[in-house]
């Protein structure tokens, strides 16, 4: 019979092994992954799986050896967030690669060059908003005003975002149940490897996961314990919340469940307080809703016509969510929780676990409207992984998952990233940095057959650079504009770029410094007058990668002196 040291030393082992296997299994399934952007079918092909097996083995041995010593019992929260922050930031060179990015960067650029009230005043209206909801755009244009137009401002925010995130699901865990489980639920968000890859990006879904904890933190810190300040924080903090996505109102659903938990301890005070929290997030929702009612309104009537029919074409199985895209480990420990949870009648699991219910009721499939409940998913591994006994194995298996799944982002998603088509136009905004002069004209094409209007990568190009772009903005064709009426990317035909792109009198009188020319078919001949325009320029570079997996390609010429 195995002695006590014996008998730990085989499930280390057993852990060490599983660990190692488990990327390997899902790498010989997978034909399973049918994620839209880091689907393990595409970035095994641009990768080394012997060297990724190599630093996994490594990094499974260090969270082993950390699982052995116990430095970072003390400041968790501080030891969360650094490591969120330090771990996400090594992602900052991926390329924006969702091309959502144009609209938020052009909303939030607007707000920097025609100030705060130009932005209040004319969001939804001057300023295209699509289905956006303006908090954070209004955020990145602060941060642009305040700091530079530069694109390293904006992803230190989202890592902070994300970093603030991992401390908040940390504080959740712990004021439901204890600080072990608001440890183990912080350290369990960094096993999610798709987030590392939104983290860079000018978009607004790591922020929204950001907003929506703070909600929820917010509001079980009210009704638990009372107080004016704590139930103002809670109610401005679901204001931020329902105007930060249109995707966001339905977590709201999850405000009646915590309110129910709390009345049924102390009915009384919880109905008080609750009540005062709800008649001050609906007067403040609603007096932001009766001064943008001419946005608003139409934009919800588009959602329901267009937006939700798409979502049935655009999900991503739950095979690829919660296998590859989130580390199995949490997934099962998640499956156990529910039937631990049951058996021990706890009501407080309702609370992170209702909108996954949710979610899988109402067949939401698309990982991007899914990330914002990540923390309680990562809060719900965290329950059932308490039940283990040896806390060395738990916090083996907890460190695994996340060297696990950071090696996979950084070694196998970020090079992926890093091979599509659309990194041309980081390459091409670097390359024009350092060419001399300080206005660039940039001019687009497109096929007849076009699913992207190139007129969008404008704003992205813009991203990279610090050089003035100008660019003469033409209405699409009506024609054009029925082709693509159901299209995914239907807003990059009716995105109107600003007048900050077009020449002005006083730009006219400057000159040309270069000529950047971005096409998606590199056989498609110049028009006369851009070539007379480009045999100008004694020197050019062309940036043609393609990963040829999507079918739309962007390829960036730079002709300059």
């Amino acid at each position: 019979m195995k002695g006590g040291k014996e008998k730990d030393v085989d499930q280390h082992l057993f852990i060490f092994i599983l660990s190692l296997a488990t990327p390997f299994v899902l790498y010989f399934n997978r034909h399973l992954d049918d994620n839209r952007l880091t689907s393990w079918s595409w970035v095994f092909d641009f990768v080394d799986l012997s060297r990724i097996g190599l630093t996994l083995g490594a990094a499974l041995i260090f969270a082993w050896l950390l699982s052995q010593v116990t430095f970072y019992e003390r400041s968790k929260p501080f030891v969360l967030f650094v490591a969120a922050f330090v771990m996400a930031s090594s992602f900052w060179s991926v390329p924006e690669v969702i091309v959502d990015s144009s609209r938020y960067f052009t909303q939030a650029k607007q707000l920097s060059v025609y100030g705060i009230g130009y932005f209040a005043e004319q969001w939804g209206r001057e300023i295209f908003a699509w289905t956006d909801l303006p908090l954070v755009p209004f955020l990145y244009g602060l941060v642009f005003k305040c700091f530079g137009e530069q694109r390293i401002f904006i992803q230190v925010l989202n890592t902070f975002f994300y970093s603030s995130t991992v401390v908040l699901t940390y504080q959740l865990g712990k004021n439901l149940w204890d600080e072990d489980t608001g440890f183990r639920g912080g350290l369990l968000l960094l096993g999610f490897p798709y987030l590392y890859t939104q983290v860079p990006l000018i978009l607004v879904d790591v922020p929204t996961m950001f907003f929506f904890m703070l909600a929820v933190v917010a509001c079980v810190n009210a009704l638990k314990n009372g107080g004016a300040g704590r139930i103002i924080l809670a109610a401005f903090s679901l204001f931020l919340v329902f105007y930060v996505k249109y995707s966001t109102w339905m977590l709201l659903t999850l405000l009646p469940v915590i309110c129910a938990y709390f009345i049924g301890l102390h009915p009384g005070k919880a109905i008080r307080r609750g009540l005062v929290l709800i008649m001050l997030f609906l007067v403040m929702a609603g007096i932001f809703f009766f001064v943008y009612r001419d946005i608003l309104g139409p934009q919800l009537s588009f959602l329901l016509e267009y937006q939700k029919p798409g979502l049935d074409r655009w999900g991503e199985s739950y095979i690829s969510t919660f296998l590859f895209q989130i580390h199995p480990f949490i997934s099962a420990a998640a499956l156990f929780a529910i039937f631990t949870a049951v058996r021990k009648m706890d009501f407080r699991f309702l609370i992170v676990s209702f909108l996954l219910f949710l979610f899988l009721f109402l067949q939401v499939k698309r990982i991007r409207y899914t990330m914002p409940v990540f923390p309680m998913f990562a809060l719900m591994a965290a329950y059932g992984i308490g039940e283990t006994q040896n806390k060395k194995v738990t916090k083996q298996v907890i460190l695994s998952v996340v060297g696990t799944s950071y090696v996979l982002a950084f070694m196998g998603f970020m090079p992926f990233l890093k091979t599509l088509g659309i990194q041309n136009l980081q390459a091409a905004g670097h390359y024009v940095n350092s060419i001399p002069g300080a206005n660039v004209e940039v001019v687009s094409f497109a096929g007849d057959n076009a699913v992207v209007n190139p007129a969008t990568a404008v704003p992205v190009l813009d991203i990279y650079t610090r050089k003035t772009l100008v660019y003469e903005y033409e209405p699409i064709q009506p024609e054009v504009l029925e082709r693509v009426k159901s299209a995914p990317l239907r807003f990059t035909w009716e995105l109107s770029l600003p007048g900050y792109y077009s020449l002005k009198s006083g730009t006219k009188n400057k000159n040309i410094d270069a000529l950047v020319i971005i096409s998606d078919d590199l056989k498609r001949p110049l028009p006369q007058d851009i070539q007379n325009k480009a045999s100008r320029y004694p020197l050019q570079k062309k940036f043609n990668q393609s990963s040829n997996i999507f079918q739309h390609q962007t390829f960036v010429t730079v002709y300059h002196k």
